[in-house]
């Protein structure tokens, strides 16, 4: 096998096992809100999104991690984060064990996030980059979509049999170790310093804003089919599928979306999700469903591959692992206070707080998160001429 076969293997791979951060528990949440009720709503859906955590503390060590170590044994060693402490839940049923693992998984997928991003921009040219995002995107369609449907198939055996989907990574680390193409440590700059620019601090906040308002999809679709559409496990874990199966075909024809929409490639994103919401909102039972799964799929994967890349030519190619590092801190915060931020907006706004609710304020932000987009796009472009 070639270099480059090799390493579009290994983007492949490390995108299979990050996918599970976006499945997390999702298959189980509602599961988990009965088990745990005790402990409040708010607080399971932490369980979601609580890795955030850990992820912005691994991304922020990212940049100074390459001068130190190659890229090869930082994506192992996260990898191998991962897959042990999404397991161990398996093996000792406690909520405080599942908290705690929830927090430190999220190192593991801090430090193996922003290096698929580096690692293709070590290999391919500016040019060739787009496609190999949409690569990067596709293993996490796939990863998440294994994970959801995999995992939705498992919880009915019991619920922690889910976690037994964690041993996709420790797979992942396998492979990697003998596919990914070793590279030496990134060469500091002078001053000490990899430079970062306003361009990659105004994608990471946009990041910001989507991670908040599609994390309502993550944290509140289980619910809301238990409690709205059926009882059934094994739809919650389907309709997350859906999402990832829809995620996967972006990433496969990301090359071409990017072509098609060229600079609105990302508000286009942005749009696709405030569709989904507002399907969901308006059609009843699973028709909604599918389709705010299929296209706050479509959503996700768009926005983080047009995102990786505008990341990957906004700097020098050394300073792209910190710059993806920021990236991820910045869309960590947005995902770290969603469940809080969705949970009051909706009590405040719609008078309770509940999924639908938490629906009503993401199909909002999304739409005029999405006009904000549009308008700077169409104001950078009028000053350029």
């Amino acid at each position: 096998m070639d270099k480059k076969k090799r390493v579009a293997a290994s983007v492949i791979l490390i995108a299979f096992a990050f996918g599970l951060n976006i499945t997390g528990v999702t298959p189980v949440l509602g599961t988990l809100s009965e088990k745990y009720a005790e402990y409040g709503t708010s607080t399971i859906q932490l369980l979601q999104t609580v890795p955030y955590l850990l992820i912005m503390v691994g991304s922020f060590m990212i940049g100074w991690l390459t001068t130190k170590f190659t890229k090869k044994r930082i994506v192992v060693f996260g990898l191998l984060i991962i897959g042990v402490c999404g397991l161990i839940p398996f093996f000792i049923e406690s909520f405080y064990v599942l908290f705690v693992t929830r927090i430190l998984i999220g190192f593991g997928f801090g430090i193996v996030g922003p290096l698929n991003t580096a690692i293709i921009t070590d290999f391919f040219s500016p040019e060739e980059r787009a496609g190999y995002m949409g690569l990067h995107v596709l293993g996490m369609g796939i990863g998440a979509m294994t994970g959801n449907v995999l995992g939705g198939v498992l919880a009915r055996f019991g619920y922690q049999t889910f976690y037994l989907v964690y041993g996709i990574p420790l797979i992942s680390m396998s492979a990697v170790a003998v596919l990914l193409v070793e590279t030496p440590p990134v060469a500091m700059e002078k001053g000490g310093k990899m430079k970062m620019n306003a361009e990659v601090y105004i994608i990471s906040f946009a990041s910001l804003l989507h991670t908040l308002f599609i994390n309502a999809y993550n944290t509140n679709i289980g619910i809301y089919v238990l409690n709205e559409v059926t009882d059934n496990p094994m739809i919650p874990g389907m309709a997350t599928g859906i999402n990832s199966a829809a995620a996967l075909v972006v990433g496969l024809l990301f090359g071409r979306i990017s072509k098609l929409f060229g600079k609105y490639t990302m508000p286009f994103s942005i749009f696709a999700a405030a569709v989904g919401y507002a399907g969901l909102l308006i059609i009843p039972g699973m028709p909604g469903v599918i389709i705010a799964s299929i296209c706050c799929g479509i959503s996700l994967s768009c926005f983080m591959a047009s995102g990786s890349y505008l990341i990957s030519v906004a700097v020098e190619p050394d300073a792209v692992a910190k710059a993806s590092g920021v990236f991820s801190i910045v869309g960590g915060i947005g995902g770290l206070i969603a469940p809080v931020v969705m949970s009051n907006s909706a009590s405040f706004i719609t008078g309770a707080d509940t999924a639908s609710g938490q629906f009503v304020i993401a199909f909002g932000g999304m739409m005029l998160f999405d006009i904000a987009a549009v308008v700077m796009i169409y104001l950078q472009s009028r000053k350029k001429k």
